[in-house]
């Protein structure tokens, strides 16, 4: 899935061609053309206005869909979307976003870039299509993957054609935004930037910073990952504005309880660490190991916590993850093969399995508290196998195994990786249609897509090359003349 403006080569320091590298390429070439035909050349100030026009429309895509993403949660609280019908305006405005991405790649796609998914997404992405046929609520579930589908599409389209910096400039500055206007509505509208008693929710949030986002949860993965964002890769950013934007990202984590972003964001910094000190050889080894027994232990914590402070206090006063997830497992344990199809377990129209395997406040909440549970209830272990695969596994290992990533870059993209997988055991953001930490799970996976697709087509070639080499060293020895003791030959 390489198109023509992607054929650099990385091993000769040529960095992948973007559509912003593109854009560069073809103006730097009209200004020597000029030159060369002695018009004189429309100078540095044109080349970088005719580069900036022709990079705006990135630039809004990317905007718009972040800032939708965002406005997500509020938007949807406010319009009662909490049952399958959607949302009428969030529709529309995906397709205008979805209008403003095909127009911003329009100077440089290809036929194969514009499919621009992996082929591991591609084949999660069937299953779930498919997973329609036996979905309880087949029309939820349509609007459902459809919107899933969409945003993947977007994500991965912007990424492939306006490249990695763009891409994470504008995402790095979205979320230090977010966090800024979540403080402006903590002081000025607590009613809805804190939960507050007399809401129907666990006495627990009670308290609890949230800003616009409509949940503590969704606003500490926001400052979670605006941490992750600001620490790695960000050299070029003045230290004053990244420690300025850590602490404030860090003071509202801690503002709001989220003990899950708390947990992920301490974890995915370990491993951009590692990414970035440690040696090729080792960081194959450690960020695996890292990653797996960290989620085990947080998987276990957050299970057994639950239990523990059952016996304690009252029960809307913690989470429930363990009888949750114990309803959940149950279902699954009867439908292990297909689920109930996509995005048909929680808020459908029909009937939901919930009220079946479920009991009390279980019955009353929205999600599982789990991305990979969630799944595994909807496409069964077939599809929740593939989207691990296609969202963790493989973006992972080809950025693991890549010996031409920069290490900021990679170390950058690891810890997204990290948050996302981790964030996933006990929070629910995994192809959670235009979810804040789904959509950024979908981000990172396009950045590890992006920056390591000529991997593959680069290393036989570099290998050719140094077998041509061994071949004429060897030749060179074979035909040297042989001297005599007398210096004769």
């Amino acid at each position: 899935m390489v198109s023509s403006h992607d054929n650099a080569d990385p091993a000769s320091g040529s960095p992948a061609y973007s559509g912003s590298d593109w854009l560069i390429a073809r103006g730097a070439a009209r200004d020597g053309r000029r030159e060369r035909s002695g018009d004189g050349g429309p100078g540095i100030g044109a080349i970088a206005r005719n580069l900036g026009d022709g990079l705006m429309p990135l630039r809004i895509a990317i905007i718009a869909l972040v800032a939708l993403v965002m406005l997500g949660p509020i938007m949807t609280n406010v319009e009662g979307g909490e049952s399958g019908e959607g949302s009428i305006v969030r529709q529309i405005a995906y397709l205008a976003i979805l209008a403003g991405t095909i127009f911003a790649i329009r100077p440089s796609v290809t036929p194969r870039s514009m499919v621009a998914l992996s082929w591991p997404l591609l084949v999660a992405f069937a299953w779930c299509w498919i997973s329609l046929s036996w979905a309880i609520d087949p029309g939820t579930a349509f609007r459902r993957v459809l919107l899933t589908t969409l945003v993947a599409w977007m994500v991965f389209s912007l990424v492939r054609h306006g490249g990695y910096q763009l891409t994470v400039d504008i995402l790095r500055y979205a979320l230090l935004a977010t966090v800024l206007i979540s403080y402006v509505v903590v002081k000025l509208d607590p009613m809805v930037g804190v939960h507050m008693t007399g809401e129907d929710m666990a006495t627990a949030l009670i308290g609890n910073w949230r800003g616009f986002l409509g949940h503590k949860n969704f606003a500490g993965a926001v400052c979670a990952l605006c941490i992750v964002m600001f620490l790695f890769d960000a050299k070029r950013i003045r230290l004053t504005i990244r420690i300025f934007a850590i602490v404030i990202a860090a003071y509202f984590l801690f503002r709001s309880q989220s003990k899950t972003s708390g947990g992920m964001v301490v974890l995915a910094s370990i491993g951009g660490v590692v990414f970035e000190t440690v040696s090729i050889r080792l960081r194959r080894y450690i960020i695996p190991i890292l990653m797996i027994v960290g989620s085990v232990v947080w998987f276990l914590t957050s299970a057994y916590a639950d239990m523990v402070q059952s016996n304690f206090l009252q029960p809307k006063a913690f989470t429930g993850r363990g009888q949750i997830w114990a309803a959940l497992l149950n279902y699954a344990g009867d439908h292990p093969m297909l689920g109930a199809g996509f995005g048909s377990f929680w808020n459908i129209e029909s009937g939901s399995p919930v009220f079946e395997y479920g009991q009390g406040y279980v019955t009353k909440i929205t999600v599982g508290h789990s991305g990979y549970i969630d799944q595994l209830v909807t496409v069964g272990i077939p599809g929740v196998l593939l989207m691990v695969f296609a969202m963790a596994v493989w973006p992972l290992a080809k950025l693991l195994a890549s010996e031409n990533i920069a290490k900021g870059r990679g170390a950058l993209i690891a810890a997204m990786l990290m948050f996302c997988i981790g964030h996933n055991i006990t929070e629910s953001g995994l192809f959670e249609r235009d979810g804040i930490v789904s959509t950024v799970f979908f981000f990172a996976v396009a950045l590890a897509h992006y920056c390591t697709m000529d991997e593959k087509r680069v290393a036989p070639s570099k290998q050719a090359g140094d077998d041509v080499m061994r071949e004429l060293r060897r030749r060179k020895r074979k035909h040297r003349p042989v001297l005599t003791a007398g210096g004769a030959e």
